[in-house]
């Protein structure tokens, strides 16, 4: 059995995405602005908002972990600038062309359909550091932002857990907690770190004990379903809102359900026509994991 260091692809963490993904676009889809319509509703949205908040940090921990899994025992400055240049494929790129179709979309908005984004971003969207940067533009891109700067900081990370081990990851759980550590996410990256640092070889054992099917581009699909599902999401709920003016459990029930599915549905089925025609291009917007 090889350990995490060999680079080997466990179908664990493609099904985990998957799972993570689904539950993302599900806590997207809730139906801001029409709570206190249904108590049952309220109850209900309440439950998958619990349910979903652990999608992120599960997401941190993954990308730690994937990016230190095949870390040599003593990693140089090389490792880190090859892992620098692959994550301006596999992050930056993928990140700025999504941004770009989220401009787009917002101007195009703005200009013919301006009560699809009403409520949304303001005048925000049309400052260039916002749209990229501080934003981003699509909204739910803060986490590739964020993961981003995780990896500009990751060299620190690896001193972090590798000399200080399980201890560095407590103290810098205990600032977060007690002090608010800033920024947040870094505890959850340097726990995926740590587990592959100083626990490979028995993470590597775990995993590889898992016994799991899922498609071969599981996480291209992933990726590009985290990418490009927020403005298909704002955009459903605009007029289901108008069309349908959703208030009893049933209604906004569905019309919740019918958010999340129409968008897992549309998005699935451009990708693979994506694949299917464009297959290099889709490699690009999926920074390579296809």
């Amino acid at each position: 059995m090889s350990d995490t260091r060999t680079g080997q692809r466990y179908a664990f963490i493609d099904l985990l995405k998957v799972i993570l993904t689904v539950g993302i676009v599900f806590r997207h889809a809730e139906l801001v602005g029409l709570e206190g319509r249904s108590e049952a509703f309220d109850g209900l949205t309440r439950g998958m908002m619990f349910i979903t908040s652990a999608c992120v940090p599960l997401f941190y921990i993954l990308s730690g972990f994937l990016y230190f899994r095949n870390v040599p025992q003593k990693a140089d400055a090389n490792f880190f600038w090859k892992k620098t240049r692959s994550r301006l494929f596999s992050l930056v790129i993928p990140y700025l062309i999504a941004n770009t179709v989220a401009f787009v979309c917002y101007w195009a908005a703005h200009r013919f359909a301006p009560g699809m984004v009403s409520g949304f971003l303001g005048d925000d969207w049309k400052n260039p550091l916002f749209v990229f940067w501080t934003g981003p533009v699509n909204q739910s891109l803060w986490f590739i932002r964020d993961l981003i700067k995780a990896v500009i900081v990751a060299p620190l990370i690896y001193l972090l857990v590798r000399y200080t081990r399980i201890w560095g990851v407590l103290a810098l759980g205990a600032v977060w907690i007690f002090v608010g550590g800033n920024p947040w996410y870094n505890i959850w990256f340097t726990i995926g770190a740590w587990a592959a640092v100083c626990q490979g070889e028995n993470t590597g054992r775990l995993l590889g004990k898992i016994h799991c099917r899922v498609w071969p581009d599981a996480a291209a699909w992933c990726f590009f379903m985290y990418l490009y599902h927020y403005i298909p999401i704002i955009s459903f709920k605009k007029i289901f809102e108008v069309v349908f003016r959703p208030e009893s459990f049933l209604a906004l029930t569905g019309t919740y359900l019918a958010c999340a599915l129409l968008v897992l549905a549309l998005l699935s089925g451009i990708y693979l026509l994506l694949k299917a025609i464009a297959p290099r291009l889709t490699g690009v917007l999926v920074g390579g994991k296809l």
